[in-house]
This record gives C-alpha cells, structure tokens and sequence, in this order.
C-alpha cells in the first residue's frame, strides 16, 4: 500500500493538535468551549504540516520549533474560517453548525478574534524575517477577500481576476506556512523560494479543486452544502468557465446574478455547469499547477519529506473532500 503524505510526520502532527489546543485555552468556560468547539470540528491541517515538512526537508533538528509556528498558523486560519461564516453567514462547515449558529455571532465574533490573537502572539515570537512573511500573507488574505466581494454575483469577472482572488484568500497563507519552515531551518534561498512556489501552486490547487467540489461533491464527504459558492455569488473558476459556454452558460450567468435564487434555481443551475466542460477544465488547469510545483520541489535535496511533498501533490488533485 502506498504510503499517504503525512505518514512522514504522524507524531508531528499529534504534537499540533496539543500544542493548537494549549494555545487557545481560555479560563473562560465558555470562550474555551468555543474555541474547541471550532478546531475539533476538523480540518486537514495542511498549513501546519507544511511548515514542519519544510523544516525537516531542510534540515531542521528542533521539531517542536516548527510545530508552534504550524500551529499558530493553523490558529490563524481557522480564526480567519470563523469570520467568514459570519460574513457569508454560512451554516455548516465540515459537517456541523458553524459557531456562530451553534452559539450566536456577537460571541463567535469575539472567539474569531481571540484566537485571531492567540495566533499572532505565537507568530509573533519568531525572527524578522518570518514576520514579515506573516504580515504580507495576513494583508493579502484581507484583500483577496474584499476583491471577492467586490465581483460576487457579477458575471463580468474573469479567469486572472479569480486567480488574484485565491492567491490572497487561500495560497499566500499556505506559502507563508512552507517558507517559515525553510527559514526556521536555516535553508538556502534557493530551497525557500523552491518550496515557497511549491506551496503557492499547491494553495492554488487545492481552492480550485475545492471550488469544482463545490459543484460535483458530496456534502458526506467535503462536510459542506454543495452549491453554497453558487449561492453566495461566489466567482469560482467552474461558474466562471461555465458561464462561457454557448449553450448554457446564458442560464447559468442569470442564475449566479441573482442575490437570492430559488433551490430550484440552484439545483438547475448546478446541473447546467455539470453538463458544460467547466468542471474538466478546472482539473486539467489544477494539474498543471501541480506538475508544476511538484518540479519545484524536486531541486530541494532528496529525503523522504520531499516525498511526502511529491504526495501530498498528488493527494491535493485527487481528493474528494
């Protein structure tokens, strides 16, 4: 059997779960409920385990360095998850009620930003350099997504403008993640900017194969409604391709322009980018970006890390979830 990309880093990856949950501890009942509510629903844990792969593949000695920067990265993420369900005032994620349905949103507002600071205190106890990472990849975050706002439910919007989106939204905070692992090594410039663009091509990847889940998933599996991106007026590469084709995509743009379509309209208009050749499209362009950052890191020096890179590739084009 082969072996999945993060058997490498198994026991790293508990020491994260620990350490992300001493991190949050709050002595208020309530708030430490909350925030264990938000990471115990789950998550793939990638940023983490991409920054402590970076580090082992570059030849770092002090694991635990590298598992308190994942983790307060991981903190930052899922704070950053806990305000936009509140702004895309979404229900479910990964399966269960967001918080501030669970809970109510003045409240789930505050959680966001405790652990928000919770996070960036961690961040915050590392060199220069990696701050500087921190703060470019946390200023894009906020302007991929304002760029996003500003093109919801506007069928105008094209295929560069998605991709600045998702450079800010999703593939910066990834990016950031690998390269601070690099540089808590010590790496090479060389080797950090290899794994820097290996990472930028694998958080570019993973939002459009998230996007096209969005349209062909099953809410089992990816633990969100299918069709909620539609819903919201969300500009993603598969509405977008689809709302080019000849025969459809006429219904489609009508549909995605609307503030408030039906279920029915939803459930039609989700059929109609399924018969288009949007969803194959988006896969073949998210291969490419992998064939791609899998070349990258192959220039960093062979171990078996730089395999579970080569894997965890593979598994960000394959996955159904």
């Amino acid at each position: 059997m082969a072996q999945a990309w993060y058997d490498t880093i198994s026991k790293e990856l508990i020491m994260i779960e620990d350490e992300i949950h001493s991190v949050i501890h709050s002595n208020n009942e309530e708030l430490n409920a909350m925030c264990h509510y938000t990471i115990d629903s789950g998550g793939k844990r990638i940023r983490p385990a991409m920054c402590v792969l970076a580090y082992l593949a570059c030849g770092g000695k002090d694991v635990s360095k590298a598992v308190s920067l994942g983790s307060a990265y991981e903190i930052v993420h899922t704070a950053s998850l806990i305000h936009d369900d509140i702004n895309d005032k979404s229900e479910i994620r990964r399966g269960r009620r967001t918080l501030h349905k669970e809970f109510c949103v003045s409240k789930a507002i505050v959680a966001g930003d405790y652990m928000m600071a919770k996070g960036f205190q961690a961040l915050g106890a590392t060199s220069n350099d990696i701050v500087d990472v921190i703060v470019e990849a946390a200023s894009r975050m906020s302007e991929g997504e304002f760029i996003q706002k500003d093109f919801e439910h506007i069928t105008k919007v094209t295929e560069d403008d998605y991709y600045e989106i998702i450079n800010g939204k999703t593939s910066k905070l990834i990016e950031a993640c690998a390269k601070s692992g690099a540089f808590l090594a010590d790496a090479e410039d060389r080797y950090v900017d290899a794994i820097g663009d290996y990472a930028h091509g694998i958080g570019m990847a993973f939002q459009m194969i998230d996007d096209t889940l969005d349209v062909i998933g099953d809410i089992n599996n990816t633990g969100k409604r299918v069709g909620l991106d539609l819903i919201e007026g969300k500009p993603t590469l598969p509405t977008i391709l689809a709302m080019s084709d000849p025969t459809y995509g006429p219904r489609i743009a009508e549909v995605f322009m609307k503030t408030e379509p039906s279920e029915e309209e939803v459930y039609e208009a989700l059929t109609l980018i399924r018969k288009t050749d949007a969803i194959e499209l988006c896969r073949q362009k998210a291969e490419a970006i992998i064939d791609e950052a899998i070349e990258r890191i192959m220039t960093i020096p062979e171990s078996i890390y730089r395999d579970s890179f080569v894997s965890l590739a593979k598994y960000i084009i394959s996955r159904d979830r």
